[in-house]
């Protein structure tokens, strides 16, 4: 067998890496691209820790920057949504009953100020805003409870930011309560009258900034939680689904005219 020269090492062994100048040509090529390619490998596992370090900033900017920083998000979010369907369940903790009521059914909303709370249970019963007032359907009165969407405002201030109309940074002191895999936690303190809301918490997405859930807490110590689910946005949703379509034989009770 025949070596070039400076091909054995000092011990008379194989040929040594260190040596490469004396390698044959093929061996040579082939030791520059093994450098290549370990040269490439740890720049695009730089470039993972890089991004995964300015994802850690992003976070961590969202994180350091508390409440304050979520709330922006969760603005500009529901700002750009001009309309979006979703699941809900909700369930009631009723103090004075010892007891929890539960209902569900999907919520459909439209910029600005339409939104239909449609039940699944309980059975028929619906809450709809169609821009100027607020209806709430209860099916075994068989009676519409009506009153002015601005009311809504000043009394009900959770539904208020959900229908458009409030802000939560000018309506809310916020405190980020906890950071979890998912979502951040928010306790909301109302800055004006709550309608006699005493606690008001809420989960915000981490990926997309909507809210997953809301839990009020009311001046009889009561619970209420709604939490959503499949949300879609931009779906189209036409106005006529926001018209009200009286049940027959219901009554209209109106308040606050």
């Amino acid at each position: 067998m025949n070596l070039e020269p400076g091909t054995l090492n000092r011990a008379g062994g194989a040929p040594s890496l260190l040596q490469g100048s004396t390698l044959p040509l093929r061996t040579r090529r082939f030791n520059r691209v093994i450098r290549t390619r370990r040269r490439c490998a740890a720049i695009g596992g730089l470039c993972l820790i890089i991004a995964g370090a300015l994802s850690c900033v992003s976070l961590r900017a969202a994180e350091t920057g508390g409440a304050e920083t979520v709330l922006d998000r969760l603005q500009r979010n529901y700002d750009a949504t001009t309309d979006f369907i979703a699941d809900f369940s909700q369930e009631t903790e009723v103090k004075t009953l010892n007891r929890s009521l539960k209902a569900s059914g999907k919520l459909t909303f439209k910029r600005p100020g339409k939104m239909l709370w449609r039940y699944e249970t309980p059975k028929g019963q619906f809450v709809l805003a169609d821009g100027k007032h607020l209806y709430f359907y209860q099916p075994e009165q068989n009676q519409i409870i009506k009153s002015p969407l601005k009311n809504a405002f000043r009394s009900d201030i959770p539904l208020s930011f959900l229908l458009g109309l409030g802000n939560l940074k000018k309506d809310f002191n916020a405190t980020l309560k906890a950071v979890e895999e998912k979502q951040y936690i928010l306790r909301l303190e109302p800055k004006a009258d709550a309608g006699g809301y005493s606690d008001i918490h809420m989960g915000v997405s981490k990926d997309t900034f909507d809210i997953l859930w809301v839990s009020v807490r009311d001046g009889a110590d009561n619970l209420t939680t709604l939490r959503f689910s499949e949300m879609r946005k931009g779906v189209g949703v036409k106005d006529s689904l926001f018209e009200l379509q009286i049940p027959s034989g219901a009554d209209i009770v109106e308040l606050g005219q």
